[in-house]
């Protein structure tokens, strides 16, 4: 946003700490700077979690943007009261489920043959799929791996998809999410348990391995 700021004060935007409370404070105070602080801190992981939540990456910039737009307007209401990460991720659920609702069309990803984004667009997995001679065996086998957790997380409801992408790709934990998604924690923790359980149903009969090498799909 045209406000330079240096390699330190980047570096303190890379976890949840004191600073980043102190960022907060400055925002509401109406420092620019701090607030295109905190958007580097955040846009990254919120842009990956709008994205497998709506299925279209033009779409996700989008509703990230008006997820900050809502924060700049709305952050001197913030109160402290839970992580800031839970007000934040809130504010682009509902963003997301607004969209969802207004396109009167959730993203449909089918099992085997490809999968309709949510701007209409649809797109078959041959498609889709990079020239492998382009690709490096540890580029391709990335490619393979998004691609299955895409199909197997748009098989799900919406309800244990946001559940799912909250706790194994955002690391929130069951207070936060419960918070976000405004419902009990024994909801949250049976609607993940749910989800993985279609998805490794789902693998299984693929005939996939729910690992690769380097641990659990993701």
């Amino acid at each position: 946003m045209g406000v330079p700021f240096t390699k330190a004060e980047i570096r303190s935007t890379e976890g949840e700490s004191a600073q980043e409370a102190q960022l907060i404070a400055a925002c509401q105070a109406g420092n620019a700077k701090a607030f295109n602080l905190l958007v580097r801190r955040w846009e990254r992981p919120l842009f990956n979690f709008v994205c497998k939540y709506v299925g279209d990456a033009t779409v996700a910039e989008d509703l990230v943007q008006d997820t900050f737009v809502r924060v700049v307007r709305s952050i001197g209401q913030y109160a402290h009261r839970g992580a800031f990460r839970s007000w934040l991720y809130s504010i682009a659920v509902n963003l997301c489920r607004d969209h969802l609702k207004s396109r009167k069309r959730r993203t449909v990803i089918s099992l085997y043959d490809g999968y309709t984004t949510v701007s209409g667009k649809r797109v078959s997995v041959s498609d889709d799929m990079p020239d492998e001679r382009a690709r490096t065996d540890a580029g391709a086998e990335a490619a393979d791996r998004e691609r299955l957790v895409r199909r197997l997380l748009a098989g799900l409801s919406e309800d244990q998809r946001v559940v799912i992408l909250l706790r194994e790709y955002q690391a929130l934990t069951f207070p936060e999410i419960a918070e976000v998604l405004g419902v009990p924690e024994n909801t949250a923790k049976a609607r993940l348990h749910r989800g993985l359980r279609a998805m490794r149903l789902q693998l299984e009969r693929e005939g996939v391995s729910p690992r690769n090498g380097s641990g659990e799909i993701s």
